[in-house]
């Protein structure tokens, strides 16, 4: 009995998981409308501006690598030195 109560809670599991993902890929999904292939949403705007932040971000990614470096062969040459 407690085997098929068992089964019963995770068939329940099952088709909510089942349910949520139905929802959620409905919720999703893009209709085409009346059939124009313009999108209802630009991302050129957002493009550009990520296209134009990049460069800071690797000086500032590079910055902090040289820095790291920096520290570490400061950490060397004092392990050098030490001995």
């Amino acid at each position: 009995m407690k085997k098929l109560q068992r089964m019963k809670g995770a068939a329940r599991s099952v088709a909510v998981a089942v349910a949520g993902a139905i929802g959620s890929v409905s919720a999703f999904a893009q209709s085409t409308g009346s059939g124009s292939a313009t999108p209802a949403f630009s991302d050129t705007a957002i493009l550009s501006s990520i296209s134009g932040v990049t460069p800071i971000i690797q000086d500032v990614g590079l910055a902090v690598l040289a820095v790291v470096v920096v520290a570490w062969g400061f950490k060397v040459v004092k392990g050098f030195i030490g001995r």
